[in-house]
């Protein structure tokens, strides 16, 4: 394929806080370990060298998870490499989407193996194992309960509470129809249906079905995936958890570097809590909070003293989950990780964090922005061609790329920014004759321009109304192409699905990725078939 690459600026759909990160700009420096570059490393694998985890728990803890996992030897390596003092992670982080969700993921773990393969090449002496942490304990279904296969939304109905990686995948028989309904007749479309029926069974809950399908895809590349709902791993964390839960003091430390994030003109990304940790049982996780001198857990009749609360994190790790703001500093508590690779939001809210991770004298990753994609199907390609379209303008806004391609292409100059200046040359020397003979003049010749001025745009108007009728095929075409490739408006990535790629490339088609996408390169990739 051809590739071409953008600024993430050039593509108008991230942040000042990315693009002011990306640029290492000094004033995010407070908030951050180490600049985004690969030299950072150096300094990033001598400070977590410094800092201890309990590596033994970590691997007992996923030889337990994989026991009944067909993977590569590739992964099972790796999780032995785990043990070593100088075998360092690269993670990224996900919910547990239903088919893998919007494309970006498979992107985020493209850009976590491909980092960990090039620190290998740079830092030989050291191992570095590629990461995907699932968002087994989330409890928000909604946000994952679907997935966009040919402008078709396939939902599965809820039918437990608490945790979704705990929830089992009925009526998943309902969602398989659905599939074939909206595949039928094209090609590929075995695959598709093959790979969700493998994973997806009736049988397997939100967790299983997700750590099936990703070992699948990425097991011949080392990928280790972690599911954080662990008993033995939530152990690392009592300390942590004992101390949010009696002195509630890291929503002040976020909070703090909050305010200094708005104070520099960027958005706040999330919102701590007093305590910042759910009470997780079946069908429940919700938010415990202290009141009339009791620790309680909303929407129940269950409540601790403070002895009752830190008997049950005691004996029961396993129930207390970390919400957004506590789950990074468990996920590196857990993990030896020098790096995590993320999305624009996810990052943002990252910076809120540095702070507290300080405060709680736990090592703070260097924060990677995962590879972004837009893929240009052939057909598409050879109508931009054809139209003379540049890559960048294909982000600009519909409306405005139709302007651009008409202006470009008209037989005469659409804008009336010369006239505009001729008409104000006049009316000035108007002007400057009206108020030789009465002052108050100028109101009224002033007046008159405006009216002259409104005159022409509606001129202009009608000019470029005229060009789009004449040119209606290519004014159709451009927004046929703005429609396919930024769906709803929208970057590619964040409306489609895996199957996408399956449909239309087939399952090697991930193979190529590998082969572009860097997340250091810090540039936005367009692929053209």
């Amino acid at each position: 394929m051809n590739i071409q690459q953008l600024t993430y600026q050039q593509t108008g759909y991230f942040s000042k806080l990315m693009t002011d990160y990306l640029a290492e700009n000094e004033k995010l420096a407070p908030f951050i370990n180490q600049p985004f570059n690969l030299a950072a490393f150096k300094t990033l694998i001598q400070q977590r060298k410094e800092t201890k985890i309990d590596r033994n728990t970590l691997v007992q803890a996923l030889e337990n998870q994989y026991k009944n996992i067909a993977t590569s030897d590739f992964t099972k390596t790796n999780i032995q490499l785990l043990k070593n003092e100088n075998c360092f992670t690269i993670t990224t982080g996900h919910q547990l989407n239903l088919f893998t969700g919007p494309l970006y993921f498979i992107y985020k773990i493209i850009s976590a193996i491909n980092l960990a393969k090039e620190l290998k090449i740079i830092y030989p002496e050291n191992d570095f194992v590629p990461v995907y942490w699932m968002a087994t304990e989330d409890h928000d279904f909604e946000e994952v309960n679907h997935f966009n296969l040919l402008g078709n939304k396939i939902n599965i109905p809820k039918t437990q509470d608490g945790a979704v990686g705990r929830m089992k995948l009925s009526n998943v028989d309902d969602v398989l129809q659905e599939i074939k309904t909206a595949l039928e007749g094209r090609n590929g479309a075995e695959q598709i249906i093959d790979l969700f029926q493998q994973f997806y069974t009736s049988e397997h809950t939100f967790t299983e079905a997700t750590r099936a399908i990703v070992n699948h895809l990425f097991q011949k590349n080392g990928l280790v995936i972690i599911d954080g709902d662990d008993a033995s791993l939530k152990k690392t964390m009592l300390p942590y958890f004992e101390n949010e839960i009696l002195e509630q003091q890291n929503v002040q430390f976020v909070e703090k570097t909050t305010q200094q994030l708005t104070k520099l003109g960027y958005k706040s990304q999330l919102t701590p809590r007093e305590i910042n940790i759910f009470y997780l049982d079946e069908q429940l996780r919700e938010r415990i909070v202290f009141e009339e001198n009791k620790y309680k857990v909303i929407n129940t009749k269950l409540e601790f003293s403070q002895e009752q609360i830190l008997e049950e994190l005691k004996n029961y790790p396993e129930k207390f989950s970390p919400n957004v703001v506590l789950r990074p500093l468990y996920q590196e508590i857990v993990l030896p990780n020098l790096a995590y690779i993320g999305g624009g939001g996810e990052l943002a809210y990252w910076f809120q964090l540095k702070a507290m991770f300080d405060a709680n004298h736990v090592f703070f990753p260097m924060l990677i922005l995962r590879n972004s994609v837009l893929l240009v199907d052939g057909g598409s390609a050879k109508k931009i061609n054809k139209l003379n379209l540049t890559t960048p303008q294909l982000f600009l806004e519909t409306e405005e790329l139709i302007k651009t391609f008409l202006k470009e292409n008209a037989s005469i100059q659409l804008d009336m920014n010369e006239e505009e200046k001729l008409l104000e040359a006049v009316f000035t020397k108007i002007a400057n004759k009206a108020v030789k003979v009465d002052a108050s003049l100028e109101a009224m010749v002033k007046a008159e321009l405006q009216k002259n001025i409104k005159s022409i745009e509606n001129i202009a108007a009608r000019l470029v109304k005229a060009e789009k009728q004449k040119e209606e095929v290519a004014v159709n075409q451009i927004r046929s192409i703005k429609d396919k490739l930024f769906p709803n408006g929208g970057l590619q990535e964040r409306q489609d699905n895996l199957s996408m790629l399956l449909l239309f490339y087939g399952e090697q088609f991930i193979d190529e990725l590998f082969t572009h996408l860097n997340p250091l390169d810090k540039k936005f990739v367009v692929l053209y078939d």
